[in-house]
Order: structure tokens, then sequence, then C-alpha cells
């Protein structure tokens, strides 16, 4: 389709199972509708998988999704999706990833792929100048991340390809394995290295030159200076160049929104030693950038003692540092360094690998957990030692660590109803490193996502603590503090998360293109039209995001899981311990659940299950799902 901008107008098909590699070649109203990312991901999925499949079975579908924009030479313009039904939560499975991958399978000829089926042997995609072939990667399989990068490419003969691989959780089904885009840049969240692996799928390799083109290309060149422009002046943005995300790291413990002893506190008195400061001083090596970005906010450290950090795995984010760190009681910043290293080479979610140790400490704390079954453990907070152990367990599924693999539900499971207290999650997706206890607004937030509790769906309270430009220009204008948990903050996290929504459906960093940030929402309706040829206001993009939580909902829906499922742990429903900023922080019963039902009502869907009404598919153009 000659006339496409910006797009391919290919998307490659293939089956594991037969080896059948094939294209399909949607209309341009498709990309228009659906954009890319976990949008066209889902609806990929919602077509290809037949309902209540295995996500460890050859009938579960998984895709690798940039947007329509991803590619072109400017900021926040660099991600991918990977999407599939998610083995730890049974909920559509999503997560996002930076780097370079993204760009450069756009730039091999495709608009994104989709996977279906399961190889009889480790197998790798090759992507490359409008081709595809499936290669054995039975030399690869059981390598490290970094290990598979530098053997997949002396293999090809090819410096500069680009790929999404996993690491030995992923063959070894952890539940929460996840896809190493680069070094620092992983699809962490839901298990998508887990999908992989159980297809014998060792990664996706690209390489290709066929870079954008535009409708327009001089506004969308103007566009691209303007955000380095605006980053001259920016406020976070360059914070995150300096210390990166773990800049963050002392100013959210110092609001009491820090986890802390597996997230029963929300301020760590020893917080100093894991601040990006700290960080940067001790073991800082450098920063990398993602394709094109100006931000260039991935840190990378290095050690040789009293850890060996390679720098090829990246720095933590402050969602590492909080959960590996302060979530453990640990101060090591180093500690926390390796402990990342590790669960990158292995390919691990570190939000779930350091809530399901921390579940582990106080169930033992609690005598809950047999002394037995975890023999040769000093098992305590602030203990870096055992954290380190726990790790390389959970990555190679031995001892205890094999049970800590399969997520929280099935450690309650196994080890009874009385250590579910201590089992921080929604729908067995660990909660980040932002208490609801404190972010009122994330507590919502984090109970009604599709995929479980996740920090980046939605804005933070912040936006209406102080309304400016940023809530203005998403029609909010009721201000609001840390400790309501109103009809206005609920309007927040609804209109918050079609913006977010859009931004994943687009494949763009929120760093770059959040509310607030480097691009102004105008910018992205003229970035778009630029880019593309097309027309769109930001009513259509708006309610593109919409739709991409619709379809989520609805796929959801079709597997059996409904309002039951939006539900908080116990834990952030009592007040916290002090000292520290966050003590007596909760979240109240009541306001929840009428939040809850609020969320309901503004979002059309059932008011008891939570599942979207007809009339709202049909009015976002999704009547197509009852079919599916």
């Amino acid at each position: 389709m000659a006339d496409l901008k910006s797009i391919n107008g290919k998307i490659l098909m293939v089956n594991l199972t037969t080896g059948d590699i094939a294209v399909d070649e949607p209309e341009a109203a498709f990309y228009r509708k659906y954009l890319g990312g976990g949008s066209m991901g889902t609806y990929y999925i919602l077509n290809g998988m037949p309902a209540k499949a295995d996500p460890l079975g050859p009938h579960n579908v998984i895709t690798f999704c940039p947007g329509v924009l991803t590619g072109g030479a400017f900021s926040g313009a660099s991600r991918f999706s990977v999407n599939a039904k998610s083995p730890l939560t049974g909920c559509i499975g999503d997560s996002q990833c930076g780097g370079n991958f993204g760009p450069a399978l756009k730039w091999a000829g495709f608009d994104a792929v989709v996977v279906t089926g399961r190889a009889d042997k480790p197998v790798y995609l090759w992507i490359h100048d409008g081709e595809a072939e499936l290669r054995d990667a039975s030399n690869v399989w059981g390598k490290f991340t970094a290990d598979t990068r530098t053997a997949i490419a002396e293999e090809l003969g090819e410096s500069k390809i680009r790929m999404a691989c996993i690491g030995p959780a992923g063959e070894r089904l952890v539940r929460f394995a996840n896809v190493s885009g680069d070094g620092s840049d992983y699809a962490g969240r839901t298990g998508m290295g887990a999908v992989m692996g159980s297809k014998n799928l060792k990664a996706v390799v690209a390489k290709g030159d066929k870079k954008p083109e535009y409708a327009d290309a001089e506004t969308v060149k103007a566009i691209g200076r303007k955000g380095a422009e605006s980053f001259k002046t920016s406020g976070f943005p360059q914070m995150l160049k300096e210390f990166g995300t773990s800049a963050g790291t002392e100013f959210l413990s110092g609001m009491g929104c820090f986890p802390t002893r597996n997230c029963s506190r929300g301020s760590f008195d020893r917080v100093k030693g894991l601040s990006g400061e700290t960080m940067k001083k001790t073991i800082g090596h450098g920063s990398q950038a993602c394709f094109g970005c100006v931000v260039r906010c991935r840190q990378t450290v290095k050690a040789d003692e009293p850890y060996v950090i390679d720098p090829e795995y990246g720095a933590p984010e402050y969602e590492t540092i909080g959960m590996l760190g302060g979530n453990l009681e640990i101060d090591d910043i180093a500690a926390v360094a390796r402990a990342n290293m590790l669960c990158n080479a292995y390919g691990m979610d570190t939000i779930n690998t350091g809530a399901a140790i921390a579940w582990l400490i106080e169930c033992y704390e609690n005598e809950l957990i047999p002394s037995k079954a975890v023999k040769g453990l000093d098992l305590r907070f602030g203990n870096p030692e055992v954290l380190l152990q726990l790790v390389e367990m959970i990555g190679e599924r031995q001892g205890i660590g094999d049970l800590l693999s399969k997520g929280l539900e099935a450690c309650v499971a196994e080890c009874g109803a009385a250590t579910a207290e201590y089992a921080v999650h929604v729908k067995n997706n660990a909660i980040p490193a932002h208490l609801p206890q404190v972010k009122k607004s994330q507590a919502l937030a984090y109970a009604v996502n599709p995929f479980g509790a996740d920090h980046m769906s939605t804005e933070h309270d912040s936006i209406i603590m102080a309304i400016g430009p940023a809530a203005r220009g998403l029609g909010l204008d009721a201000k609001r503090d840390l400790a309501e948990l109103d009809h206005e903050k609920v309007r927040m996290v609804v209109y918050t998360q079609y913006y977010y929504s859009l931004l994943d459906a687009l494949s763009l960093c929120m760093f770059c293109w959040g509310p607030g940030s480097l691009f102004s929402y105008d910018d992205l309706v003229q970035l778009i039209n630029a880019a593309t040829g097309w027309d769109v206001t930001f009513w259509e993009l708006m309610k593109a995001g919409e739709r991409r939580v619709n379809m989520m909902r609805a796929f959801n829906a079709r597997e059996g899981i409904d309002s039951q499922y939006d539900r908080l742990p116990p834990r952030v429903f009592k007040p916290m311990p002090g000292p520290g900023a966050g003590q007596g922080a909760h979240v109240p019963v009541e306001a929840f659940d009428d939040a809850v039902k609020t969320y309901y009502r503004m979002m059309n869907w059932d008011d008891y299950s939570g599942v979207p009404s007809v009339e709202k598919l049909q009015e976002l153009g999704l009547d197509w799902i009852s079919a599916v």
C-alpha cells in the first residue's frame, strides 16, 4: 500500500508449530483505529486465541508491536509492547520496553510480529530487510540474556542487530519471566518471557534500514527539535538524565510512599544508601539513550567488589531499588545492583521477585514457613546475601525458589491461608514501589487495571494537587490532595488512563510524552498528522486509548475474570506504623469500594461485573468482540 506513511502496512504472522510465515496487510483504517502497541496486540490475540487457552500452551498468541510513530527521529519513539495471555495473572498480559528493538523492527519492514503455536525445538526469528526466517536456537538455549545477544550476533555476522530475547527464567517458565530488549531495557511485567519460553522461542531479531517516510517531514523534524529545546528547561526529565528513575528514591521515602518491609511501611530510615546520588557516586558508569532520545535516562553501573556488576545489564531503576532494596530493608545499593543484574541476566521481573522474597521472609518470621523448607537460608530483612541467593534460586527454580517462581497466589495456596496477609499483589501481579496507602489514586488504578497492579497505566495524584496545563488539557480542573479518594480522583484515573493507554498504543515514552513533559497534547496531534497524513483530533486519540482499555477488559471477561479480581491486598487497608511520613496512611475500605463502583459507571461498564457494556463496545467500534 504505497499511500501509507510512517508505517509499512505489513504484519508478520508466524506459526511456530508449522514453521509457516505469512504477512497480513491491514487497510490504513486499521492502523488509524488501533495505532499499535497493546491495542494492536490485543486485537490479534482476541481474534487468534481461543477462549480459556492455556497461557503456556501452543494456542496462546504473543505479539510484539511498536506503534505508528516508532522509529522516528524524535524523543520517546523507541518503544514496543509485548502482549499475550499472562501465565502469571490469567488476564491479558501487557508489558512495554524501550531501547532499540522497536525501531529496528519497523526498519526491517514490519509494523508488528504475531506468533502462534509452539516449535518442537528452540528457535529464534530472524527478520531483515523485509524477509523473515526461523533459525535453530539450540546453541543459545540456556544462555543469559546478554550472552544470547552476543552469540546470535556472532552467528549472523551482524553487529547492528537488535533483539527481544529471554533468559533461563523464561525457558524454565518462571511465571514473571520478562523479555529483554537491550541490556538495560526490559518488558518486565506479566510474564511475557515465560510465554516465549513455552513456545521454544528464544528471540526475535531484527535489522533493517527502511526509515519511515512521512507525509510532512519538515513538521516532523520541527516537533523533534521542539522536544530537544524543551528538554533544556525541563525539570524531571533533566533529573532523569542525571540519575535515571532513581532520582525519586529519597523524595518518595520522604513522603511515606517508598515500599519498606514488605510494603508495610512507607519510609526507610536508611534510604540514603539507595539514592540516585549514592548510586552514581559509588558504582555509576555513565548513561545510555533509547533510540533518538534526548533524555538519556538509562543509567549503567559497574563494580568488581564486593559484588561483580556488569554494566551490560544497566542499573537498577526506581522500582527495582524499592522492591529489592527498601522492601527488604536492604540499604546497600551495590547489593541491589547485583541482584538487578542477576534478574536481568535470568530475565525476571524485579518487582515480582522482590515481592515474593519479602513474602517469604515475613512468613518465616511469623513461623508460617517450616525451617526444613528453607534449609541453609538466613531469612531475615536487611540481609543482602539471602536476596542474592534467592534471586538465583528463583531463576534456576531450585528449592524454595521453585515455589516463589510461580507467583504469590501459588505461594499462598501451597503454604496456607494465613500467609495471604503478606502477599501484596493485585491479580497475582505484585504492586509496584508507589504505595497506594499514600497515593490514593493508585489504590483505584492498581485494582481496576486489566493486567494487575501497574504504576504506568495512569498519572499519579500530583497532576491534580496543583491544577496546571497538564491537568486542564485533559479536562481536569478540581484540585485534590493525596488523602482524598472521591469522584474527582476517579475522574482523574479515568481520563489519565485513557491518555496513558493512548501512549502505550502509540508506543511512546511517558518521560517524553506524559502530561507536562517535553511535548504538549497539541504536539502529539500535529506529529501524528504530519507523520501519517491523517487528520486526527485529540478527541479521536483519547477514544483510541479508551478502546485499548476496553479491549483488554473484554479479553479478561472472556477468560472469566471480572470485578471479583479488582481487589487490593489486605495490607493496604491497615494504617501503616511509624516512624516516617506515611505513619497512619491507609486506604479507607468504604471510600475504595465507592471509587470502584464510580469508576465502573464512568467507564459505562456493568455495575456488578465490571465488564464493558455492549453499548460501550459498540460505541468504540468493538462490536466484533462478541463474535470471538
